[in-house]
């Protein structure tokens, strides 16, 4: 009983990481919104978002490795 009680924590858990990750995703989305219509708003801008928008594309290629990570994870937990 006490197994199932932790394998019911775990996937709670679990939920809510991947729920935190929903909620960061849709920030990143929203900043890159932002970003591209400043850089086409004002060209001259759009050098001085360059470093931002590729520190972006690092956390984003992080985030998608996290997940997948957890997903992995989580597959491998229910063999």
């Amino acid at each position: 009983m006490e197994h199932a009680s932790a394998h019911e924590v775990v996937e709670r858990l679990q939920q809510q990481v991947l729920d935190e990750y929903k909620l960061t995703a849709r920030n990143l989305d929203d900043v890159a919104a932002i970003v591209q219509r400043l850089s086409s708003a004002q060209p001259h801008l759009l050098s001085e978002l360059r470093p931002l928008e590729q520190k972006l594309g690092l956390i984003l290629t992080l985030f998608k490795a996290s997940v997948w990570s957890l997903l992995r994870q989580r597959e491998d937990q229910q063999l």
